[in-house]
């Protein structure tokens, strides 16, 4: 048996079930255990342990990543994403990134500001991963994220904060012209296959999990329904998964050409190409 399993799914339950009260009460706790095991274990552990992230991130976005910054979990995230992007012998792999990426842009919607305090990361080497780095990962892995069951929720995620990139954002300037620098990839790759694939209401998403084993479906079989019940009752309340991905791209294009004036929209406009306008335009237009 792996207790540490088992300590994951109690932990998840309990701070799905005990809302606000218990994380206040228990918010040392859960750091302690976290950083005991963030980047101590197996990926499929970690698996396990990003059941208490999400659950945290999903319904306290503010408070949890404030949570996990101040145990310097969030430093520990984007090392692991800068080694994967340098391409380290010992990096973690791509699910294990995929999983933190997420974390971290659960974090980033409720306070993109916390980027001038976690950003750059810089390697003994001398190496940077920086603001563009960080913009480049979540392009590059984004077919990767969607992976799995929960697969389209993340991308949903992570389409949310690269649209929340795209000027205006006043948070960074560089992100801002490195964003624009990838439209066609973001618009055409990106932003088309969220409004193709994901309802407008985020019905058809659905939240991370992890399937039992043997061993924990001895234990948990008797309370699997309720903890399903309680998973489908908070993902209804997780604002990014309910967030309509259509009308924040509609007022984000909408705004561009003040944004940027004239000359710049128009060579955005040139970078992306007409077909991708007109298929973004038909897709948010759509019912």
């Amino acid at each position: 048996l792996k207790p540490g399993r088992i300590l994951m799914r109690i932990t998840e339950y309990y701070i799905m079930h005990g809302g606000a009260s218990f994380l206040n009460d228990h918010a040392q706790t859960i750091q302690e255990v976290l950083c005991n095991l963030v980047g101590e274990v197996r990926p499929r552990g970690l698996a396990y342990v990003a059941l208490v992230i999400e659950a945290l991130l999903r319904s306290y976005p503010t408070e949890g990543g404030s949570l996990l910054f101040q145990c310097g979990l969030v430093k520990r995230f984007l090392e692991a994403c800068a080694a994967n992007y340098w391409e380290k012998d010992d990096c973690e792999p791509d699910r294990v990134i995929v999983l933190y990426l997420t974390a971290l842009a659960r974090i980033l919607l409720s306070n993109l500001r916390m980027l001038s305090n976690i950003l750059p990361v810089v390697s003994s080497s001398g190496e940077v991963f920086g603001e563009e780095q960080l913009v480049s990962m979540y392009i590059s892995k984004f077919q990767v994220a969607g992976n799995g069951a929960h697969g389209l929720l993340f991308q949903k995620l992570w389409a949310i904060l690269l649209s929340s990139f795209v000027p205006p954002c006043e948070v960074s300037p560089v992100i801002n012209n490195y964003a624009l620098s990838r439209s066609k990839e973001i618009f055409s790759g990106i932003f088309s296959y969220i409004l193709r694939n994901v309802n407008a209401d985020g019905s058809n998403l659905l939240s991370y999990d992890v399937g039992y084993d043997g061993e924990e479906e001895d234990i948990i079989d008797t309370g699997a329904d309720r903890y399903e019940l309680l998973l489908q009752e908070t993902s209804k309340k997780d604002a990014m998964a309910t967030l309509c991905f259509k009308d924040f791209l509609s007022s984000k294009l909408c705004n561009l050409p003040n944004v940027l004036g004239h000359d710049a929209y128009q060579q955005f406009l040139q970078m992306i190409g007409n077909d991708t306008m007109a298929e973004l335009e038909r897709l948010m237009g759509s019912n």
